[in-house]
């Protein structure tokens, strides 16, 4: 390692129950602690993640969610839930020495950061989020029964065509259909329909659509498998919490600096779960409308991040 690597260490942490995270401990060792939190779930983080970061002023804790990246076991839904995941993030806040620190994510990042400060309120000094998801049964029916075919009507057409007539009386059985698809014994129909599930989704998350392009990188990432099993395992388990668990628990979270960006056009995660979050939060929320799509890799919502990072994270 390079004396201007800004990979401060790294390393695999067993958590238990066969799974090891992997994480990295990134840029200035003096800076306070930030933990960013990827989406899915089944992603991971990459050096896109690092982008809205600068090392010189900031320390970033990245880690592989499990069975997500350089995670092992690759993929598994074997003893993968929320509260795994929150127990995990402690571990490794635990092993690393870190007494309390900021907390960023997007999409599902965004959820399970307020699921953790929800659960250790003591531990997070601020949160800044985007892609807001609650886990709430209309954000799922939203992508799962296709509301935003009125925007792609060609790409939900695909989608639906490899489900049954009688497989589509919900978002539900629809996406129990895949789920079984993607357990198939048969790894080429299992990779298929893995594909099929993952490009769907990935249709909706960048202002910046070119077609060829995404199926292209969906078809070739080792990540779209996981991606594909551990969203289906989750959603179908309601992300193993209550129904509107986030917002009946936001009371606990209240004094919490909380830094929202959200897409104007994200089409993946619907701008009104950011606008309902910031009702219930209160004045310790701080929203702000980018008009960019889903990803923090949108020109618009990384300059946007970028800036807010340096603007909260002294």
């Amino acid at each position: 390692m390079s004396s201007k690597d800004p990979i401060i260490k790294s390393g695999y942490l067993d958590v238990g129950d066969g799974h090891q995270i992997y994480w990295e401990d990134w840029g200035n060792p003096k800076a306070t602690p930030i933990f960013s939190l990827h989406g899915g779930p089944g992603s991971n983080f990459n050096e896109s993640h690092k982008a809205i970061f600068d090392p010189n002023i900031h320390r970033v804790i990245f880690h592989d969610q499990r069975g997500s990246g350089k995670s092992k076991p690759f993929a598994s839904i074997e003893h993968n839930t929320t509260q795994n995941l929150v127990e995990d993030i402690e571990k490794l806040r635990e092993s690393l020495g870190i007494s309390s620190m900021h907390v960023v994510g997007g999409s599902w990042g965004s959820a399970l950061s307020l699921i953790y400060a929800i659960n250790h309120p003591k531990r997070v000094k601020s949160l800044l989020i985007w892609g807001v998801y609650l886990i709430r049964e209309f954000e799922e029916d939203w992508v799962n029964e296709g509301y935003p075919r009125y925007h792609f009507p060609q790409e939900w057409e695909r989608f639906i065509s490899l489900v049954p007539p009688a497989n589509r009386k919900s978002g539900v059985s629809i996406m129990k259909y895949f789920y079984n698809k993607m357990h198939s014994k048969d790894e080429k129909e299992a990779k298929f329909y893995a594909i099929e599930w993952t490009l769907w989704e990935s249709v909706l998350l960048s202002i910046d659509y070119d077609p060829q392009t995404l199926e292209k990188e969906i078809k070739e990432d080792p990540g779209t498998l996981s991606i594909a099993l551990l969203e289906t395992h989750y959603f179908l388990n309601g992300c193993f919490v209550p129904r509107n668990f986030i917002l009946d628990n936001i009371d606990k979270i209240k004094h919490i600096p909380c830094y929202v960006e959200q897409g104007r056009f994200d089409m993946c995660t619907p701008a009104i779960s950011a606008y309902d979050l910031s009702k219930a939060y209160g004045k310790k929320l701080k929203l702000e409308w980018v008009n960019s799509g889903h990803l923090r890799s949108d020109p618009k919502m990384r300059e946007a991040l970028k800036a807010k990072t340096l603007e909260i994270f002294k």
